[in-house]
């Protein structure tokens, strides 16, 4: 007789075969319901009466999902198209003529890439007008020379650039440290650079746009101009590669009045200004980005489709018809998103809310699914062009995508408790969850790039230099990330030179300062001091063996000597020897 505690009662032996896709009946031998094609399925799955049924009443329908026992045999859309980019991913080597790319040898080469003589002029003449109009209203007379302002030339904003880039690599507890006379700092190049009332006079007046070109109108018409030219170079010189992905950066500030910070109570910096970036997932670079204005005074495309269609729709303009894998999160994946995206070429690869319009149905009526699986299951939908894909983690994702399959699977590795160690075990995990996990990334590798040296300088009311410094730290990484491109794909033009191995942004950063500050490196050893023996006039007692009998606790010799060390200066009678 079987032992009462093995037996479940037919409630849930029902229970349990509708939750794992079988047909209910009193056949315990009925076979798995076959669904019905994409036509029937997804009218079914946009009728509000079907959605609205009951677990409770298994009955009267069925789940149309798979796992991955059931092969996806789902056809192709003719819509998805192989990669075919416009340019070739990475540097645009084509922009330039051979003797032209000879002469790109040092980081500051790339950096001359984005700060072109057109733009560095264009500051020095707004900043210079911006100094003129302050000084002749009576302010910050303390900045000029008998009343007159020395106008800022390219050569010494260059300059004053790359103080700014020394000091985002050593960083010091204040900014009058860097030119303290303090034996502590006697080795900062800084001073010998530029002084310190001309450094905080440029600070405080450098300009993006003359006060007579000021648009009072537009939020940012402050920095208008280094916006547009970031992104515009950014483009030209740089092709990304087909996986990209668009996110959130937020840009650290807490200036009150400026009228567009922002507070995410979960980011590392809840405090800031937000931009949509898209960058590319392989190098992490910054391809195109704009800033966040608020409810208010944001564009929107189509109200009905909300901010995230409007944010991805604007990044994804200039990389349309290509190809392209993009990967968003969660906060962006919609249906007509997808759709609107497939129509344009490009291939949306994304997490899904579970209150979103891309959540198909089929997995909104089954939520009890994810309580009796375990690590490593998942189950797939197919609905035309898309397939859906919810996988049992620690917790259930859900992944949509027009180029996977959801019956394609890879393995991952997973840490779990075993008794009282814990132990790594291979678990089951799909495709389209690798992938994303591997791509998904490349904001967030762009952040990183920028956040390890941050070139900002605080100032207490112009909340856009917040803008103006970040957007120095993008063209500094950018230039690096094409360095690095550009090293590893033109080796022979380096030679032997110092930057024929690819550097770290550590050293590109160091050698971008050196060069700028226009500072020369050494790296010769100082020469050893010798210790040779002086002689006094008059014979005097010896301080060596006297603190030696002292430190000994002994009774002190009273030994008298008449040499003495050169460098150390210390009386000893071996001194001669």
């Amino acid at each position: 007789m079987e032992d009462e505690n093995d037996c479940i009662s037919s409630d849930e032996e029902d229970q349990l075969d509708f939750l794992l896709g079988e047909e209910f009946g009193e056949d315990d031998d009925a076979e798995l319901y076959s669904p019905p094609n994409v036509d029937t399925l997804s009218s079914q799955d946009t009728c509000s009466s079907q959605s609205s049924q009951s677990i409770s009443d298994p009955l009267e329908r069925h789940i149309y999902w798979k796992d991955d026992n059931t092969e996806d045999n789902g056809n192709v859309d003719l819509r998805t198209t192989p990669f075919k980019p416009t340019r070739q991913p990475g540097f645009q080597t084509t922009n330039f003529t051979r003797r032209q790319l000879q002469h790109l040898k040092t980081p500051l080469h790339f950096l001359n890439l984005f700060m072109t003589v057109e733009f560095l002029t264009t500051l020095c003449i707004a900043t210079n007008h911006q100094a003129n109009y302050l000084i002749n209203t009576g302010k910050y007379s303390s900045y000029t020379d008998n009343g007159v302002w020395e106008a800022v030339t390219t050569d010494e904003l260059l300059r004053f650039f790359g103080i700014i880039i020394y000091m985002s690599v050593v960083k010091l507890s204040a900014l009058e440290k860097y030119w303290s006379t303090n034996v502590l700092y006697d080795h900062c190049p800084v001073n010998d650079v530029m002084t310190k009332k001309r450094f905080q006079a440029i600070l405080c007046f450098i300009q993006v746009t003359s006060p007579g070109d000021i648009d009072k109108d537009d939020k940012l018409t402050r920095i208008r101009y280094l916006l547009e030219h970031v992104k515009q170079k950014s483009k030209e010189f740089f092709h990304p590669h087909r996986e990209i992905s668009a996110d959130e950066r937020m840009v650290a500030s807490k200036h009150k009045f400026s009228g567009i910070r922002q507070f995410i109570k979960e980011k590392p910096i809840r405090f800031g200004i937000k931009l949509w970036v898209l960058a590319c997932s392989i190098t992490g670079y910054t391809f195109d980005f704009f800033v966040y204005l608020g409810k208010k005074r944001t564009e929107i495309l189509d109200k009905k489709k909300g901010l995230a269609y409007s944010v991805v729709m604007s990044l994804c303009r200039s990389i349309q018809g290509q190809g392209y894998k993009l990967f968003v999160d969660s906060f962006y994946t919609t249906q007509h998103l997808a759709e609107d995206l497939l129509r344009d070429k490009i291939y949306i690869i994304g997490a899904v809310r579970s209150n979103s319009s891309a959540m198909p149905s089929v997995f909104k009526q089954s939520k009890d699914w994810e309580k009796v699986v375990g690590r490593g299951d998942f189950r797939w939908h197919r609905n035309g062009s898309f397939v859906y894909v919810q996988w049992k983690d620690c917790k259930c994702v859900t992944l949509i995508s027009p180029l996977h399959k959801g019956s394609d699977v890879t393995t991952c590795y997973r840490t779990i408790q075993s008794r009282k160690t814990w132990k790594k075990s291979i678990t089951k995990q799909p495709l389209i969850t690798s992938d994303y996990n591997a791509y998904m990334g490349g904001v967030d590798k762009s952040n990183q790039y920028l956040n390890k040296y941050t070139s900002y300088i605080r100032t207490q009311n112009h909340w856009w230099k917040v803008l103006f410094f970040h957007c120095l730290d993008i063209m500094i990484v950018n230039a690096y990330i094409l360095f690095t491109d550009f090293v590893s794909k033109s080796p022979e033009l380096f030679g032997d030179s110092e930057f024929s191995s690819s550097l770290g942004q550590l050293e590109f950063r160091e050698n971008l300062a050196i060069s700028l500050m226009k500072v020369k490196s050494f790296n010769c050893k100082p020469e050893p001091m010798l210790h040779l023996p002086l002689f006094l006039s008059k014979r005097a007692e010896c301080l060596y063996c006297n603190a030696e009998a002292h430190m000994n606790k002994k009774k002190l010799p009273s030994r008298k000597v008449m040499s003495y060390c050169s460098v150390q200066f210390v009386r000893c009678h071996c001194a001669v020897q």
